[in-house]
């Protein structure tokens, strides 16, 4: 019925469960009119359970609203992709107390609905379901880095779950200590690609990318440079052993 209202799955899911609690209310109410209990009977009980109610299930009741305040506002919907403190989650069910999130290790997480309320939530499919990822690399100096530019597309290209638009980019970055560094920018399909599994794909392609055209991947080193105008002293002491202490003793 809910769903002739054009209400998506999140805002059915609250709009079940408020309708559960006013259709809840309203049988024990008519359940104590039946048997003829008067409900002034309780306005005295009623406020004394009120006032320790109200210390005791502070948190409970927080977390209800909370939650009804993430359905109807949707900040995030089930099935999006959050991060929370550096955690990547999906969400799959925003319950009345709390909200259950699976990591992309499949550990299912309860986390209190004021928790997300009252902190920084990433949501990366928020508006749809596309998202950027990044490859950075390093590069020997004395490489063409337009050649550079042109195997990255490449790699970027040839993979099946990047997306041709947005269409994939390169930036030079800088002048590293050690290497020409670039970034690889591309866009993927969270409904049908992982990450991980599309970023480590680029990667190897590129290894061998590079090794075909003679491209070397950057590793940290150091240059050592002595000042052979000014004079350099060396003197070279050898160990003393046994032997020699023996042969010092006796030429003394």
């Amino acid at each position: 019925m809910l769903s002739r209202f054009g209400l998506d799955s999140t805002a059915m899911m609250a709009s079940r469960k408020i309708l559960f609690f006013i259709l809840m209310g309203a049988l024990i109410l008519a359940a104590l009119d039946l048997v003829g209990i008067p409900l002034t009977a309780f306005a005295f009980l009623g406020g004394a359970l009120a006032i320790g109610i109200g210390f005791g299930a502070q948190n409970i009741f927080n977390n209800l609203i909370s939650g009804f305040i993430l359905m109807f506002s949707e900040p995030m919907r089930v099935d999006d992709t959050i991060e929370i403190d550096g955690l990547f989650a999906t969400v799959q069910e925003i319950g009345t107390r709390a909200t259950r999130v699976k990591t992309f290790d499949n550990i299912d997480v309860l986390m209190p609905n004021s928790y997300f309320l009252n902190n920084k939530i990433v949501n990366w499919t928020l508006t749809d379901q596309k998202i950027r990822l990044r490859i950075n690399v390093g590069v020997a100096y004395g490489s063409d880095a337009r050649k550079v530019e042109e195997l990255l597309m490449l790699a970027a290209h040839d993979h099946t779950r990047v997306l041709r638009n947005p269409e994939p980019f390169v930036v030079f970055r800088e002048f590293g200590p050690s290497a020409l560094e670039f970034t690889l920018y591309f866009w993927i399909d969270m409904t049908n690609a992982s990450t991980l599994k599309v970023s480590s794909d680029l990667r190897y392609r590129l290894i061998a990318l590079f090794e075909k055209n003679g491209i070397k991947i950057a590793f940290p080193q150091m240059d050592v440079h002595l000042d052979t105008l000014s004079r350099v002293d060396i003197c070279l002491n050898r160990p003393r052993t046994a032997d020699t202490e023996q042969t010092h003793t006796q030429e003394e």
